[in-house]
């Protein structure tokens, strides 16, 4: 199934655009586990399960799961796997990925190719999502980060670049992911440490907050067609 086949199939409310990613970055996902010819992957966060559909129809295989909050989206995420015909393929965990991802480290033989972190966007979630993704991949294995307009995400990568250099960062072309292959083991000791705060994408953060909450004014208006203009 390609993704053209399943975003004709996908059921995503119109008026939510901020959940699902964009099909620009699902294509993306599809052809780089084309690819890499990857197949046992793992995702954080499911939602209407686009990113999920992607990757299982790109690996053929199984992928897992987990996101505590598919009510919320009134399981449209489980329907639409349902609908492509995909259940077999999926196993979903209807839980925090703080308590799955260490379940699945416990059962040793669980080792994924490629990790997408989609979840928890506060930063601590990040970071134990990525901790335990670490734990997770296998040598050349990949994570991919969405959301790198965040601070948080920002926070996170910054954390890796700085401190664990056995990641190297692949560059894609869409701005908001941040793709990592781990090359090695974690030498590190017990006393290292490198600072990672940054302030880079500060100012980015705050104004896209400002930009999507609350009513349209003329600030926003005026912002909107200047983004317009510089395109």
């Amino acid at each position: 199934m390609t993704p053209d086949e399943i975003n004709a199939i996908l059921e995503i409310p119109k008026e939510d655009t901020a959940s699902p990613v964009k099909s620009s970055e699902a294509r993306f996902i599809y052809d780089f586990l084309k690819e890499k010819q990857l197949k046992r992957t793992l995702e954080t966060g499911f939602a209407y399960a686009k990113s999920a559909s992607h990757i299982i129809a790109a690996t053929d295989s199984l992928h897992i799961a987990c996101d505590p909050f598919q009510e919320k989206y009134q399981n449209l995420g489980l329907k639409n796997i349902e609908k492509l015909g995909m259940t077999d393929k999926l196993h979903f965990y209807p839980d925090f990925s703080h308590n799955i991802l260490p379940a699945l480290y416990k059962e040793k033989d669980k080792q994924f190719d490629f990790i997408f972190i989609d979840g928890d966007h506060k930063f601590d979630g990040e970071l134990i999502d990525f901790y335990y993704a670490d734990l997770l991949l296998v040598q050349n294995g990949y994570v991919l980060l969405h959301d790198t307009w965040m601070r948080s995400t920002r926070l996170l990568m910054s954390f890796i670049h700085h401190n664990r250099k056995e990641y190297k960062k692949i560059e894609t072309p869409l701005r908001n992911f941040a793709l990592y292959q781990k090359t090695g083991n974690d030498t590190r000791n017990g006393m290292f440490f490198k600072e990672f705060y940054t302030f880079k994408s500060l100012l980015a953060h705050n104004l896209i907050l400002y930009m999507t909450s609350g009513k349209k004014n003329i600030i926003k208006r005026l912002l909107l067609a200047l983004k317009k203009m510089l395109r």
